[in-house]
């Protein structure tokens, strides 16, 4: 069947033959519908097992709040943002938007970047820097790269490295001691 193009859109061409060309038509609009059906009747199935399944979490989690509630408040207090934080995860955001990557969830080469950026004001700012886009990346739910990605731990082992060289010069006096 080949397809011809119609005003508003394409459809089969159903041959010159009215009889013919009825009879494919009915066939392929009913295969048209039988098709959409299957696709909502897949869709609804998926919800089902969506909401069916969210059921069974806050379940769970009903179960284990009532018993674990002093656990829970001490966890939720970790994982609370505090305004340092979000202040560094501002910076972090507006370099990130400058640079036009996105900063939830941040690419490792960013943070990398934008901590490189920040070195010349120490391994302590720059620690804190990244421990905070780190909070706030958890906080969300988004994995911690910032702390165990490779480039950034190597980043930070050469920061420091050059922080205890740069003491070192600038003291010799505890090189001999």
């Amino acid at each position: 069947m080949t397809a011809k193009v119609i005003t508003g859109g394409v459809l089969p061409d159903f041959g010159d033959d009215p009889e013919f060309a009825t009879a494919a038509f009915k066939r392929w609009w009913n295969e048209t519908n039988e098709e959409e059906e299957r696709r909502r009747k897949q869709e609804a199935e998926e919800a089902e097992r969506e909401a069916s399944l969210q059921r069974l979490y806050d379940a769970i989690d009903s179960t284990f709040s009532r018993s674990l509630q002093k656990e829970l408040a001490a966890e939720n207090e970790v994982a609370r943002v505090t305004s340092k934080q979000r202040a560094d995860f501002t910076a972090f955001q507006a370099y990130c938007t400058k640079l036009g990557t996105p900063y939830l969830p941040a690419a490792p080469q960013s943070v990398a970047m934008f901590l490189v950026g920040k070195s010349e004001h120490g391994v302590a700012h720059m620690s804190r820097l990244r421990n905070s886009i780190a909070t706030v990346h958890k906080a969300v739910g988004f994995s911690d790269d910032c702390t165990t990605d490779i480039l950034i731990r190597a980043i930070m082992r050469c920061a420091r490295e050059e922080e205890l060289l740069a003491r070192a010069k600038s003291n010799p006096q505890q090189q001999e001691g």
